[in-house]
């Protein structure tokens, strides 16, 4: 009875562990598909958080843009509008055919010194003329000037946005107007600028690409680039988004399971336009666009691994236990469990002998059956199969393979220095398309311990000799000591980037690196994060976009330099950017100051430079760089304009409008009125037309 009731019993046991390792494999499931459905929501969150954020950049972006682009047209219209024989072309009565001439020549100037200016066209209300700067057209009349759609901008300015763009075509030409005005006491005075389509664009698209960049009107329709490059949703969709978020926002695709892009838009200040970019996560959030991935891979991997492992236990783990596990039933257990027997077959099972050797090698121990001395050889990847096979054709004996995901390290007993040398040999002709690394031969623990260190410090160097394949652990010993590193060429590459030299930062940054390539990778670490920091320092102060952290860029010597040599154009160009900026608004504040103070005899640059508490050289030399004039030429330039308005106006003597305007020297005030407007006070006043 005893006999016939253990073998039912085993069964019983058997279906219990089953039914237990069932239960096991669904939990597993079920926790997987868990852990599947938080990251699948964690990356959504992320998602949108990027968007909102990436959103917020795209608005102080194009805010800055458009800023930029419009004071320079700004700065070129006033310094065009507001010059003494282009306004004497705009407001004078009867104008003689010297003044005609020189008003027109000026227009030309203009135009042709400037780089974005294709046309300019001044309306004399007066005379009811166009004057133009245009080749193929002579100044005529308003009602017989080829551009019809121009006379009505400049006789009814008022009726326009005051240097809002708006795009035109005459003929084959394409090109942005701005409209620029100031109330004349006979009228508005205005002026048309036709800026050159082709720079407008890129002044606004830039470098962005066409594919992710455009800007449309508020029907949708492209403005810019002119020719539709990518497929926009239905505008609808970005109605109704506006309706909810403003002028600033963005709007997803239709519906689906990931997002992993859409469109950010932002208005474009008083222009009526939106700025559109394609945001794409792929770009902009590489790490979140992974995680995406992972999650499929992941899914789909331990999907498969699953599926392999129940396959595997079916086809071959079950039916050999089925097979043990009834011999052991039918054979005298002497009252142990089929089960415990086959564990403890199982436990009997030793691990891989060039594994536990590597092991005891790392904490610097001979395995007692292993010849010395010993060479450790590491190749990275899975690179060492075809490492091993070299070595064994090479006459190497005896070679320990321990395989990891990582790298291959190959033991090689019995190794001397005269064996190294004819492997190294062997090695360098090899054609290897990976790096090795290869130790001294070592005879006591200590040897070993340091030949681990020296791979390790090697796989680290590697990157630094691009074309260097075999490492010994001789190359540390010729890394300089102490470091090559100069605090003083990171000082002077910071300075030529405070200047905007770019290529003097290039030619300090290969300085340096050439100074440390020779350094171990502890000091040549510390050398590329000190230039690193002083550089993202550098882009903070000048608010330009940052390169990411240079931990990424270590692994090559084209992805280092790549790195670096973003960051010192992105600190030019951003440098740049400032100075220009600061310019443009020292030219303001000086012309203001030219306005507030022009009537007092003793305004001069120096004076100016007083009241706005800086040095009269430097503000000289910004405005000249600025304007194209002297501080003391736009204060002649102030006094000899309000004089003319004066003796349109009144009746006043001219030596009293003289001294209205600034000038207590009447005869150098004669002088100087024959010299900017060709004529003498009392010319220039008789023949203004009489007012109505």
């Amino acid at each position: 009875m005893k006999t016939a009731a253990y073998p039912a019993e085993s069964g019983v046991s058997r279906l219990h562990s089953r039914l237990v390792r069932s239960g096991i494999a669904i939990l597993l499931l079920l926790a997987f598909l868990a852990v599947f459905l938080l990251l699948f929501f964690q990356f959504r969150s992320a998602t949108f958080q990027s968007i909102t954020a990436a959103n917020d950049s795209f608005g102080d972006y194009v805010d800055s843009v458009l800023e930029l682009t419009n004071a320079s047209i700004r700065t070129s219209a006033m310094q065009m509008f507001y010059t003494s024989s282009v306004r004497t072309l705009r407001t004078g009565g009867n104008l003689t055919w010297k003044e005609r001439t020189m008003g027109q020549r000026d227009l030309g100037y203009f135009v042709s010194s400037s780089a974005f200016v294709d046309s300019v066209m001044v309306y004399n209300r007066r005379l009811d003329t166009v004057f133009t700067s245009e080749d193929n057209y002579a100044s005529c009349k308003a009602a017989d000037f080829h551009d019809q759609e121009a006379v009505s901008l400049l006789r009814h300015p008022e009726n326009h946005s005051y240097l809002v763009p708006f795009r035109r075509q005459d003929g084959q030409s394409v090109h942005y107007s701005f409209l620029f005005y100031a109330e004349e006491p006979s009228g508005y005075s205005a002026m048309l600028l036709d800026v050159n389509a082709r720079w407008y664009e890129e002044q606004l698209l830039g470098s962005l690409s066409r594919e992710r960049h455009m800007i449309v009107d508020r029907q949708g329709q492209v403005v810019l680039p002119s020719v539709e490059t990518a497929d926009l949703p239905p505008w609808a969709l970005f109605e109704a988004a506006m309706a909810d978020g403003g002028d600033s926002g963005y709007v997803l695709p239709e519906d689906s399971l990931f997002v992993s892009s859409c469109w950010v838009y932002h208005l474009l200040g008083q222009t009526g336009w939106y700025y559109l970019e394609h945001f794409q996560l792929r770009d902009a959030v590489p790490g979140l666009f992974q995680v995406q991935r992972v999650v499929f891979v992941v899914f789909a991997g331990v999907s498969a691994a699953v599926l392999a492992l129940l396959l595997y236990l079916f086809l071959h783990v079950l039916p050999p236990f089925f097979h043990i596990s009834r011999a052991l039933d039918t054979a005298n257990l002497g009252g142990r469990d089929s089960a415990e027997k086959f564990n403890e077959l199982l436990s009997s099972h030793r691990a891989y002998e060039a594994t536990r050797k590597l092991q005891e090698l790392q904490a610097g121990v001979f395995p007692p059956d292993l010849p010395l001395p010993v060479v450790l050889i590491a190749a990275e990847g899975q690179a060492g199969g075809r490492l091993h096979n070299l070595l064994l054709s090479a006459g190497a004996g005896e070679v320990l393979v321990s395989q990891g995901e990582l790298q291959t390290v190959l033991i090689l007993p019995a190794c001397t220095s005269m064996g190294r040398s004819q492997l190294l040999s062997a090695l360098r002709s090899g054609g290897l398309s990976a790096p090795v690394f290869i130790s001294t031969p070592c005879y006591a623990g200590q040897q070993l311990i340091e030949a681990f260190q020296a791979i390790a410090e090697m796989q680290r160097l590697a990157f630094l000799y691009p074309s260097q394949w075999v490492f010994c652990q001789e190359l540390l010993g010729e890394c300089n000591d102490p470091s090559g590193f100069r605090p003083e060429t990171v000082s002077a590459m910071e300075a030529a980037l405070k200047k905007g030299q770019l290529e003097l930062a290039q030619a300090k940054w290969l300085l340096l690196l050439g100074d440390i390539r020779g350094d171990r990778y502890s000091a040549f670490s510390f050398a590329i994060h000190y230039v690193d920091k002083m550089l993202a320092a550098l882009e903070a102060e000048y608010g330009a976009e940052g390169g990411g952290p240079i931990d990424g860029a270590l692994t090559s010597l084209a992805a280092l330099q790549e790195h670096i040599d973003g960051r010192l154009r992105r600190i030019t160009e951003a440098a740049a950017a400032s100075q220009q900026q600061l310019s443009d608004m020292l030219c303001d504040a000086v012309w203001r100051e030219i306005h507030r103070l022009y009537s007092d005899e003793n305004c001069c640059s120096q004076m100016i430079a007083d009241q706005l508490g800086m040095s009269q050289s430097h503000m000289s030399r910004q405005f000249r760089a600025g304007t194209g004039m002297s501080v003391n030429d736009a204060v002649q330039h102030v006094r000899i304009d309000k004089v003319c308005k004066l003796l349109g106006q009144s009746s006043l003597p001219v030596e009293q409008i003289a001294r209205q305007a600034g000038y207590s020297n009447t005869k150098y005030f004669f002088v100087l009125f024959k010299k900017y407007t060709g004529k003498t006070p009392a010319q220039f006043r008789s023949e203004l037309p009489a007012a109505e």
